[in-house]
Formats: structure tokens, C-alpha cells, sequence
């Protein structure tokens, strides 16, 4: 009787084991879809915020130059873009030119 008590013991705790595998193999394929879908929501919302960077950092260069803003801090800075724009333009013929 008592082996018979051991192997039903056993046999339900294998059951249980199986069945939390299970259930955690599920867990797991429905957390790697999240992270799959965060991480292109988050390359997604990456995108949109370089792309207002850029927004932002063109209309303070074109309120530099308009005269819109009398501000000779917002001159300078466009002042600076510009010329950051031209050295790299320059590398970049120097670079094509070897």
C-alpha cells in the first residue's frame, strides 16, 4: 500500500509540475510579445521625437535668420548651426576628394 501511496504522491506532483511549466512557457511567449511590441513603440516614439528635434532646432535656425526674433542669442545660434552645417560639408568634400 505505502508504495502504491508513494507512486500517487509522485504522480500528482508531476502533474503539478508539468502543468506550472505550462503555464509559465505561456507567461513567457505572451512577455516576449510585449517586449517585442514595446521595443518598436518605443523605436517608433524615438523616430517622432528626433524628427520634432529637427522640427524645432529648423524653425529657431529660420527665426535666427527672419529677423522674427530680435534676439541676437537666436542669431548666434543660427549663426552656429550654419557654420557647423559648412565644416561638415567641407569633411565631407574632403573625405570624397581622397
Amino acid at each position: 500500500m505505502a508504495k502504491q501511496q508513494i507512486v500517487t504522491s509522485l504522480s500528482e506532483k508531476v502533474s503539478r509540475v508539468i502543468a506550472e511549466n505550462s503555464r509559465l512557457e505561456q507567461q513567457q511567449a505572451s512577455l516576449e510579445e510585449d517586449l517585442k511590441r514595446l521595443r518598436s513603440e518605443n523605436r517608433s516614439l524615438r523616430e517622432k521625437l528626433d524628427a520634432m528635434e529637427r522640427k524645432v532646432a529648423l524653425q529657431s535656425l529660420g527665426e535666427g535668420f527672419s529677423g522674427g526674433a530680435n534676439d541676437s542669442a537666436a542669431r548666434k545660434r543660427a549663426r552656429a548651426q550654419v557654420n557647423r552645417l559648412m565644416r561638415e560639408i567641407d569633411r565631407c568634400i574632403a573625405l570624397m576628394n581622397r
